[in-house]
């Protein structure tokens, strides 16, 4: 069903659409092409908003393991205090990789 962008309770059911998710995991890759760290972090806001407008669970932020990876996690923790999102976690499996919960 499709409805307009502006509204926030399903038509049919009445549950908030902004938490309804599909469990996918949108990938991102915002520190290997040579961005500098204010423009990977506009680029995360962006692509942050963009999925949680959408129906991913999770974005996966590729941030390397320098001062972008350091910057992006000091502005999740902010994100996340303010309750733009659910939460991050870095990968186990690839320090370079966050995983944040959009919904």
């Amino acid at each position: 069903m499709s409805v307009e962008e502006s509204i926030s309770r399903c038509p049919k059911c009445d549950d908030a659409l902004d938490v309804q998710h599909d469990g996918s995991t949108i990938t991102v890759d915002i520190a290997h092409q040579g961005e500098r760290v204010a423009e990977a972090l506009e680029i995360m806001q962006q692509e942050i908003n963009r999925a949680r407008a959408g129906f991913a669970m999770q974005i996966r932020l590729i941030v390397g393991s320098g001062v972008i990876r350091d910057e992006v996690l000091l502005e999740l923790r902010d994100l996340e205090f303010r309750g733009d999102i659910k939460g991050f976690d870095c990968e186990h499996s690839n320090t370079g990789s966050v995983v944040v919960r959009l919904k």
